[in-house]
């Protein structure tokens, strides 16, 4: 990364989009990671702590009203109530800026995402293995009243093969006296019926990207065929998890074990009534498919040594 600093330019006016070299505030950016929906994200090297780091920075025409504005104040002051292996750590902010920004732990250059692409389906007890490390990091986040919303194998960074959440661009406070979001954030494929029907959110909820994700995993596609790109479409042609079933035929042509598939399954149920009802009972139930344990709120000495 070094070599990306080698001209430092001036520090960039807040409606320029900065390029590598550039000085922003105690950071000069290396490069651009990721356009998220309405925010930037970078890799950046942080000069007060001699370290990489990464800097999510709303853009210039996503920073005038106040939705995207609240949605990074919120992510904030998630990730300050989280102290988690597993979860992303934040090390500063600048809220008030003209263009806000929120500076992270950089964990890792590969995702779970990266990891399919190129190695295609995994081995089922290390899909399980990471899945319950993903979920022993959601399992905390819920102990402190929060949900991630947006579980998917490209916000799980891979940090010397260790799973790290990240992105909680749209997390949602199960105590704030809302039961139901005013929206469908997210991403489609990975949302529990709920998300999509704008009903009351649960824990359940984050079980059901869960479930996605180590589908995904186990299969190397996802549950669900991709649902049409039309926004006057029904919600159940747009979304097909309203009205279709998973498809466990390619579980089976993987070689996934039935009590896996129904494990599984039950995650991916229509009702959130149906589903695992916290994440610590779906963690505990796929105990028996790895030798590994890992439990929500930490790892076990065993864990530790041999995740």
């Amino acid at each position: 990364m070094t070599a990306a600093f080698s001209n430092v330019k001036a520090q960039a006016a807040p409606e320029e989009v900065p390029g590598p070299g550039t000085r922003v505030d105690d950071f000069t950016v290396a490069y651009r990671i990721s356009r998220g929906m309405s925010a930037d994200v970078f890799a950046v090297w942080h000069h007060g702590l001699l370290a990489p780091a990464v800097c999510k920075r709303l853009r210039p025409e996503d920073a005038e009203g106040e939705k995207n504005r609240g949605l990074l104040r919120a992510e904030c002051a998630a990730l300050k109530r989280l102290c988690h292996p597993g979860v992303v750590r934040l090390l500063g902010e600048n809220l008030r800026a003209p263009l806000p920004y929120l500076l992270l732990e950089h964990a890792g250059p590969r995702t779970l995402r990266d990891e399919l692409r190129e190695s295609g389906p995994l081995e089922a007890a290390r899909a399980v293995r990471l899945v319950q490390h993903v979920g022993a990091a959601v399992a905390h986040a819920h102990a402190r009243g929060l949900l991630h919303r947006d579980l998917k194998p490209s916000n799980v960074v891979l940090r010397e093969g260790r799973p790290v959440l990240i992105d909680f661009g749209v997390v949602w406070e199960l105590g704030d006296g809302r039961k139901c979001p005013p929206d469908r954030s997210g991403t489609p494929q990975y949302l529990a019926p709920e998300q999509v029907t704008r009903a009351p959110l649960s824990p359940a909820t984050d079980v059901y990207s869960l479930g996605a994700m180590l589908f995904e995993l186990l299969a190397g596609s996802r549950p669900f065929r991709a649902g049409a790109d039309d926004w006057h479409a029904p919600l159940s042609a747009r979304y097909p998890q309203l009205a279709e079933e998973p498809d466990f035929e390619a579980l089976a042509a993987r070689g996934v074990p039935e009590g896996l598939v129904s494990v599984v399954g039950k995650s991916l149920s229509r009702n959130p009534l149906a589903r695992f009802q916290a994440v610590g009972e779906f963690l505990r139930a796929l105990d028996e498919f790895t030798p590994v344990k890992v439990y929500p709120e930490q790892l076990t000495p065993e864990a530790a040594l041999l995740a």
